[in-house]
């Protein structure tokens, strides 16, 4: 598939409407911090769930109070972790939940209770993405944020291997080449397989008797032209484009 820009930067000023977008974590850079727009915690969690701040059993314990899960709409994760790069190695230093006490939008460090003193490796390897510039368009949805310059680290098993300064056209083709080497994952082929398995599903409820019940002729007419063909390829692909961060999927730029 060729990307078009116009239809990314089309398909990026639509999907404004669709969702919320998300506090980020934070990153340390020569003793200045940064928005970070990736979770380097994701894949550390899959693999040390027990260390995970809200489904992990070292904060909450089995109680009632459990079920009290520190959400936000703005948060999905419920946790704001912030890194630090220093001699060239990624490291985690502190790790923040949603407040569930302070009946505000409050955050409290639980770093030292779930690692104590103990270095966490981390182990990650991807392309991290440090906004440094101006604000140009915000979507709202997830990290899909457009700034004038960016900061860009290539980390190997916490290592760094290579940084440099991008500006905003340099990133958007950046974007695209990683997006291109993303298309030849499995990762990808699992999420084009959830999308259909979603979008049939969505399909199975909106043209069943109880969600048309009430509707008129023309309105349910209209609403299986809707659904008359699944979503396209190029559909797809303006979707996840946005809505998929693959930073574990290094290029170079």
């Amino acid at each position: 598939m060729k990307f078009k820009l116009f239809l990314i930067l089309f398909t990026f000023s639509i999907i404004k409407i669709l969702g919320t977008g998300q506090q980020p974590d934070k990153i340390i850079i020569n003793n200045k911090e940064y928005d970070l727009l990736n979770n380097p915690l994701d894949a550390y969690f899959e693999k040390h769930p027990d260390d995970h701040p809200i489904y992990g059993p070292k904060i909450r314990k089995k109680t009632e109070k459990e079920l009290m899960i520190p959400f936000s709409t703005s948060n999905y994760r419920g946790y704001i972790a912030t890194f630090k790069i220093e001699n060239n190695t990624l490291s985690l230093v502190d790790l923040k939940l949603l407040d569930l006490d302070s009946g505000k939008d409050r955050y409290i460090s639980v770093f030292k209770k779930i690692f104590g003193d103990r270095k966490v490796d981390l182990n990650y390897s991807g392309i991290l993405v440090i906004p440094t510039g101006e604000l140009l368009e915000s979507a709202h949805f997830g990290y899909s944020y457009l700034y004038d310059k960016y900061h860009l680290m290539t980390i190997q098993r916490d290592a760094v291997i290579k940084e440099k300064e991008l500006n905003k056209d340099e990133f958007i083709r950046f974007k695209v080449d990683q997006f291109k080497a993303y298309k030849n994952t499995e990762e990808y082929k699992t999420e084009v397989k959830n999308h259909l398995k979603s979008w049939n599903g969505d399909k199975k409820f909106e043209l069943s008797r109880k969600n048309t019940r009430g509707m008129s002729k023309k309105e349910i007419a209209q609403l299986k032209k809707e659904y008359e063909f699944p979503p396209s390829e190029e559909h797809i692909n303006n979707f996840l484009f946005v809505l998929i961060n693959p930073d574990f999927v290094i290029i170079d730029y």
